[in-house]
């Protein structure tokens, strides 16, 4: 009852500010509110007992004072004078999030540590942190602000941030610095102070790739042109850097939960609908080996890409409550993430692809053939550390990404949305009274979601469930009686009904075989189930070494990998009946199931090698050949979800 009741004053003080934001369908709790369980709160104690609670295995800046010193080298890469602080801001917002979603004591002092020393380093135009620090690094670290705001409601923190963004009369309109919005309208949320709203509206319009100064209370400047606007609105295929855009994408979006200007939603939905169609990787993450580079079978993506655009399409979802947003974050967190890591949270890939039969020192095809030189080496390796440090910071943010918007606010019924599936408990308040919602499933390997309502007195609201898109028959059962009728509106099921104490929702999502197409040429093929992708496992040859000397160096190994199995096969498919060609497997087992030896669901699908489809040298893998000579001996292999994989074949060629 003590936590209950902590939740319904903590959302008495959110609906004091919520005449800000008039016009986006969801908004966030507080990340107490949720308490995950199951494989997601065995990931976040993983990812605390791993590089989470040890950076400084990872070296520099991991191993400084983060926030709290002055850790700039103005000397060698031009980028090293705010590289260090956009890189630990993104490990203080993962580690904050972190342990407040399963209160980890530990990961919260140290999050909150360069928290409050830097709201206390504010120089004499109440601009926050170390004055060389640009406002992009801010932007990352400021999230870690935004979400302990959410929690502690500390008034400090919007008297920093107030004067941070007012004090100095600027805009924030020149490169990244545009990604400023997101905490500006974060904080108009917040204090509905309008001068923050103008700053935000004139920055976004001014975006002309300079800092053009003025006031942020010149109404006039509203009519300037908005360079992002146009560039998203048009039929311009995305280019340049995947991170870039996969952050930018979404500042229209938040302008328009704050304005209702359609034309800003339109923007974000236009720009996301544009990566998908031209740079979208079967296991959900746009290919970005730092820039956008198509959909070729052998194209990787870098890993901040799938934590940012996990990141923005949450906030697509917030402004429309429109479930193709969740389906993105799912398939993006499930497949791209998991596959990324270590499963143990002690290292990672800066590059992973959907097909990677090798993961080693060389294999950096992508950067080679940029003529990068040495910054090349290794970035698809599984290491603690990588020669650029960003996604050894944002890893932390992944799983809090997901878990931390599984549940949303209905804004416009006051009613609770279901919206990213997982074993869970919400605990909010609606009409003054307290209640718990609590989700025990083992999704994505289960089809099967049962939530179990704990009210004192009986309330009515509307409880939303997600159908994902790639669900066509789903059920849904109250009380143990299935609902014959009910209505899918852009994804989401609404149950509007007075609930009572231990009311029972179940629902049910099947989950069938598909085969999709892959590549530039659509020359490939990938076989799904429900959310998850699934790949062959390629067994390998590890060479361990160490990423700096520390006495922890032996427990956090940094892995070559090498394959010590075939992977160049060609599936045998009758693709119109998908149920005779593959074999599903199910297992009960109920040990982490990110571990290859424990998948839970397996698939047998029949295959022939394809004898001149080979690596090149031990570097990469090449694009199918341009005639491919097929062996005579058929095979049955065995493939998992590709997030339990290291080394991964997703991508076959299809035996015609």
């Amino acid at each position: 009852m003590k936590k209950l009741f902590i939740a319904f004053s903590l959302f008495l003080l959110t609906v004091q500010f919520s005449t800000a934001q008039e016009y986006a369908k969801c908004s966030e709790f507080p990340l107490t509110s949720i308490s995950p369980q199951g494989w997601i709160q065995e990931f976040l104690q993983k990812q605390a007992k791993g590089l989470g609670g040890n950076p400084s295995i990872s070296g520099y800046p991991f191993n400084t004072k983060m926030w709290m010193e002055d850790i700039r080298i103005p000397e060698g890469h031009p980028g090293m004078e705010w590289w260090p602080y956009e890189q630990t801001g993104y490990y203080v917002d993962g580690i904050l999030r972190a342990g407040y979603l399963v209160n980890d004591s530990l990961l919260i002092k140290k999050a909150e540590k360069n928290i409050n020393f830097t709201l206390s380093n504010v120089n004499n135009e109440g601009i926050i942190g170390f004055n060389d620090t640009d406002d992009w690094s801010r932007t990352v670290f400021f999230r870690a602000i935004m979400a302990e705001y959410n929690v502690t409601k500390n008034p400090k923190i919007l008297d920093k941030l107030t004067a941070h963004f007012l004090q100095k009369k600027r805009l924030f309109n020149e490169g990244r610095g545009l990604l400023s919005i997101e905490q500006i309208l974060w904080l108009y949320q917040q204090t509905n102070d309008k001068r923050l709203l103008q700053l935000a509206k004139n920055s976004f319009n001014n975006n002309l790739g300079t800092n053009q100064g003025g006031e942020y209370g010149n109404e006039k400047m509203d009519k300037k042109p908005s360079k992002v606007l146009s560039s998203l609105l048009s039929d311009k295929i995305p280019s340049g850097h995947g991170v870039s855009f996969c952050e930018q994408v979404k500042i229209p979006a938040i302008l328009y939960m704050h304005t209702g200007n359609d034309e800003y939603l339109k923007a974000s939905i236009n720009g996301l609908d544009k990566l998908k169609k031209h740079h979208m990787l079967v296991d959900g993450c746009p290919s970005s080996v730092e820039h956008l580079s198509g959909k070729g079978v052998a194209m990787a993506h870098e890993t901040c890409d799938i934590i940012d655009l996990s990141w923005s399409s949450g906030y697509l979802l917030m402004a429309t409550r429109d479930g193709k947003w969740a389906d993105i974050i799912e398939r993006s967190i499930f497949n791209a993430g998991l596959g990324a890591l270590d499963k143990d949270f002690k290292a990672h890939q800066y590059y992973s692809a959907p097909n990677q039969p090798v993961a080693a020192d060389e294999t950096s095809q992508f950067n080679i053939d940029l003529n990068w030189g040495g910054m090349a080496l290794g970035r698809m390796s599984y290491k603690t550390g990588h020669d650029t440090e960003c996604c050894t910071g944002n890893i932390e943010r992944m799983m809090p990404v997901y878990a931390g918007r599984m549940w949303l606010n209905d804004t416009e019924t006051g009613g609770v949305v279901a919206a990213l599936y997982g074993a869970s408990t919400i605990s909010t308040t609606i009409n003054n009274k307290a209640i718990q919602i609590v989700e025990e499933t083992n999704y994505p390997f289960s089809e099967d979601i049962k939530f179990t309502l704990k009210l004192e007195n009986k309330v009515k609201f509307p409880f939303y469930l997600r159908i994902p898109a790639w669900c066509a028959n789903p059920k849904i059962l109250v009380n143990g009686k299935q609902l014959k009728k009910f209505t899918i509106e852009k994804g989401f099921v609404k149950l509007e009904r007075n609930f009572k104490n231990n009311d029972i929702v179940e629902l049910n999502l099947p989950m069938h075989l598909k085969a999709t197409q892959w590549g530039e040429n659509n020359d490939g093929v990938a076989i799904e189930r429900g959310p998850l992708v699934y790949s062959l496992p390629v067994k390998s040859k590890e060479i361990n070494f160490s990423f700096i000397g520390n006495s922890l160096a032996s427990e956090f190994p940094n892995k070559f990998m090498y394959p010590q199995s075939d992977w160049n096969y060609a599936l045998k498919l009758d693709e119109n009946n998908l149920e005779n060609s593959i074999e599903v497997s199910k297992s009960e087992n109920s040990n982490y199931p990110w571990y290859t030896n424990n998948a839970q669901t397996k698939l047998k699908v029949k295959a022939v090698k394809v004898k001149n489809w080979k690596l090149e040298g031990t570097k990469h893998l090449s694009v199918y050949p341009n005639n491919i000579e097929l062996g005579s001996v058929e095979e049955t292999i065995e493939l998992v979800p590709l997030g339990s994989t290291y080394l991964r074949m997703t991508i076959f060629p299809l035996v015609k």
